[in-house]
């Protein structure tokens, strides 16, 4: 038996019927490009995903985890190794209640933070109004602190389960957790499975205005009409990203079939058929030309599979 039938033999006996060959991951990402992973991999709960990760240890193959795909570029040539994609129709449920009011909600990784906002309203929970519009999931918000208008999840998180590289469950508490802007420090291959999130209880339609009007403020503001990945690059220290790329005279540009938002110059659309290649020269000019005209460094909120920006050089070459 060749390696490669082996090793479908292997997913399969945790993943019957979801084990994938050179899938493309365009259709699993919100800007609807990427190559193919070698092999894609859904598994449905915390159990299978653990025995997989163990199978892939064990056969050392390169694993990456992918949620809803939002905040992520694919690489034209696809992914080497294994994607497992995490995600959940497991509905939170409350594990504890605190005597100042709070509620504390388990998630898994894989839950969609749009059913989250959702969950919040119909159960009377306040808190995560912040996240709607969002895209992605529970676990992708996690890694990256997801956030707005101020807020971010890591201000909400209780506790993670995490999984590391070598296969131990691991359960750490808020003072473990180092969230920073956009960002959560864990351990290279360490994945995100569950958390709690400490809510409180407020009345249904309060909960219900606050989400529409926040809802509505990132609608007018943000484009909904083209696949886009969200915002491409973090905010400077005291800045923001979109308007030292709108002065650059950057807004609306064009590279193949992707284009810098005319609604928001802080996100890439795909106009139809774009390639990474075109997102990745259109992040490379935003960045030259931001450093050129005020000497900032614009670093991604997007994660790059197997893609790579160019280097800015030093200040004496701007």
């Amino acid at each position: 038996m060749s390696r490669k039938a082996r090793l479908k033999a292997l997913w399969e006996g945790v993943c019957p019927g979801r084990v994938k060959e050179n899938e493309p991951l365009g259709p699993y990402t919100t800007l609807k490009i990427g190559g193919p992973a070698e092999w894609l991999i859904e598994p449905l709960n915390e159990r299978e995903t653990e025995r997989i990760i163990a199978l892939a240890r064990g056969e050392k193959v390169p694993w990456r985890v992918l949620g809803q795909g939002s905040n992520l570029l694919v690489s034209d040539k696809g992914i080497k190794g294994l994607v497992i994609r995490l995600w959940s129709r497991e509905k939170p449920r409350v594990v504890r209640t605190f005597s100042d009011g709070g509620v504390l909600v388990e998630v898994t990784a894989g839950y969609s933070l749009s059913n989250l906002v959702r969950y919040g309203i119909r159960e009377g929970l306040g808190g995560l109004e912040f996240l709607v519009g969002i895209p992605g999931s529970v676990g992708g918000a996690w890694a990256m602190n997801a956030g707005s208008y101020g807020r971010q999840i890591g201000d909400l998180t209780h506790y993670l389960i995490t999984l590391s590289p070598k296969g131990t469950l691991t359960r750490k508490g808020k003072k473990d957790l180092a969230f920073a802007y956009r960002s959560l420090d864990l351990e290279p291959g360490e994945i995100i499975l569950s958390g709690g999130l400490k809510l409180k209880v407020r009345p249904r339609e309060e909960i219900r205005r606050e989400t529409k009007r926040l809802w509505s403020s990132r609608k007018n503001t943000q484009p909904w009409d083209r696949p886009s990945c969200g915002s491409v690059f973090k905010n400077p220290p005291g800045g923001f990203a979109a308007r030292l790329i709108e002065e650059a005279g950057l807004k609306g540009r064009k590279k193949g079939g992707a284009q810098i938002s005319e609604v928001h110059a802080n996100f890439i659309v795909n106009l139809g058929g774009a390639k990474a290649g075109d997102v990745v020269a259109l992040m490379n000019r935003i960045r030259r030309r931001v450093w050129s005209r005020f000497g900032i460094v614009l670093e991604p909120e997007v994660k790059l599979w197997g893609c790579r920006l160019k280097p800015l050089g030093t200040a004496g070459n701007r």
